[in-house]
């Protein structure tokens, strides 16, 4: 990249500006060497005196803020590079932001003091014009615009989740579900290289064929590894239509039985490969919301999901066939018909994919559950707990996110361990927890017993291996636990000896890291 001499003498002058602005007695870097050291290589930075300090280190979980010793905020990689080097040299960790999604708010470093390198200039997706149909995707751009930017381009797309401000780093190098999952994998499936900032500040490739050990790691653990700057991702050919489709049931939730009965048909449903192929994905959701007021607590469960096919056929075999299964019928029905980039503005919680940041008090942990799936004594403990065990301290939703079922393309057999530092393949189930505290209320204590209390309820009666979701990350996890569920022996084994060779001083660190 061309660096003009405006620029050059733009960065200078920031730096000079920084120097005095950060010594005139009221605001200091709480690290003066990571200071001088920025400072001295022009690397644009933030501190807390600076007027829009609040913009940049706002967290995305409002129930846990992070104050970093300074917030480098790139321009190109010499700026990372040299951000990487004064953090070493200073004694303070690293950790990257890309969307800034971190449920455990890891992206700004995860305690106070550290710091955090913010992709947001990063921000640029170019489909490749060669026929090779790749999307070069700058490290801090996020889901919304990069699958604006490559339909637009091109007609195509890339597998990955439905909430538009979530960033491209994070979620592709932890995995990346999403509704096209079962179609086309995760959105970690669709990486093909990687241009990454290392430790030690070298700037270098990760593919199959260059640095193959870093590729592995970057694709499951890319936080304890190095920072991906930039990252190159195959692509679909945009479906021609979409079918999204949600159905809310009000009275199924009345009892347990009924409750089982709908999420155990369904399971079956999406197992049944004569009926069913990888076009069609779903998930069960669960709300419920107390009312402290009148002490009443309202309840709904919803089946939503897409179908990349037409109208006509949902109609007249897909629709049919899973309603069957539910033992009442659905009290709201939505189903749509769109082009693939209106499917996705669909799916979206705020109807546009512009990708605007977003913050929250909650919690959330999830669970991992190995096909065939759920048993029936697992699913009436889960249902068991949410309606007729403790009372919630605090509205929550829980979710049973299809990973698995016929023809899923997620777990296929090449994807194994040796393919990725990605461990959850076998997966039927991912059950997605998450409470969230009204405005203006702080989260209570009880409300992260709570859900813990329901993810146990799904996984203690299961006779399949369990994980969890590092993109769903469980701050209650100590770190020995994070790395059983979220890695296993076999991988974690190997990522540790990748840690040593590439970031032997363990510069990119979080409460969770290798």
């Amino acid at each position: 990249m061309q660096i003009s001499l405006f620029y050059l003498v733009a960065t200078l002058a920031l730096g000079l500006n920084a120097s005095a602005k950060k010594t005139n007695g009221t605001c200091i870097c709480s690290n003066r060497a990571l200071e001088r050291c920025l400072i001295a290589r022009s690397v644009p930075f933030k501190v807390r005196c600076d007027s829009d300090w609040e913009d940049y280190s706002r967290t995305h979980n409002l129930r846990l803020p992070v104050t970093p010793a300074a917030i480098v905020v790139p321009d190109n990689s010499r700026h990372v590079s040299a951000a990487v080097v004064c953090a070493g040299r200073s004694g303070v960790k690293v950790q990257a932001k890309s969307g800034g999604h971190s449920y455990g708010s890891y992206s700004s470093g995860g305690i106070d003091g550290q710091v955090m390198i913010d992709l947001r200039n990063f921000n640029e997706t170019v489909l490749s014009g060669n026929g090779t149909n790749i999307a070069i995707v700058g490290g801090g751009v996020r889901l919304g615009p990069m699958a604006t930017a490559i339909y637009e381009q091109g007609n195509r797309a890339i597998s990955h989740g439905i909430c538009p401000s979530v960033g491209i780093g994070g979620h592709s190098t932890h995995g990346g579900w999403g509704f096209t999952s079962r179609a086309w994998g995760l959105t970690l499936d669709h990486i093909v290289a990687m241009q990454v900032v290392l430790a030690n500040g070298t700037v270098t490739r990760a593919s199959p064929d260059v640095n193959p050990d870093l590729y592995w790691a970057m694709r499951g653990a890319a936080d304890s590894i190095g920072i991906a700057i930039s990252i190159s991702l195959k692509t679909q050919a945009a479906p021609q239509e979409v079918l999204t489709f949600i159905y809310e049931f009000q009275t199924i939730l009345e009892s347990v039985p009924k409750s089982v009965s709908a999420l155990m048909g369904i399971q079956g449903y999406m197992s049944n490969s004569t009926a069913v192929d990888r076009r069609l994905s779903l998930l069960v959701q669960t709300t419920v919301n107390p009312d402290p007021a009148s002490g009443t607590v309202s309840k709904s469960l919803v089946v939503a999901g897409i179908f990349m096919g037409s109208l006509a056929e949902f109609s007249s075999h897909i629709e049919p066939e899973l309603l069957r299964r539910v033992p009442d019928a659905p009290t709201a029905r939505d189903v749509q018909s769109h082009n693939w980039i209106d499917s996705l503005a669909r799916q979206s919680p705020d109807g546009t994919l512009d990708g605007a940041p977003e913050s929250l008090d909650f919690f959330g942990n999830s669970a991992t559950i190995d096909s065939p799936g759920l048993t029936e004594a697992a699913a009436t403990s889960y249902f068991s707990y949410m309606l007729d065990g403790p009372a919630p301290p605090v509205g929550f939703e829980s979710s049973m996110e299809l990973w698995g079922g016929a023809d899923g393309q997620i777990g296929l057999a090449a994807k194994n361990a040796s393919f990725a530092a990605f461990p959850h393949r076998d997966v039927f189930w991912t059950a997605h927890n998450r409470a969230q505290a009204a405005p203006d209320v702080p989260f209570p204590d009880e409300g992260v017993a709570f859900l813990n209390g329901l993810r146990d309820a799904i996984v203690e009666t299961l006779d399949v291996p369990t994980g969890a979701y590092p993109n769903l990350l469980d701050t209650s996890l100590t770190r020995e636990e994070a790395h059983a569920l979220y890695y296993g022996d076999e991988v974690l084994e190997r990522l540790r000896r990748v840690k040593a060779v590439y970031d032997p001083r363990n510069i990119f660190w979080n409460p969770q890291s290798i």
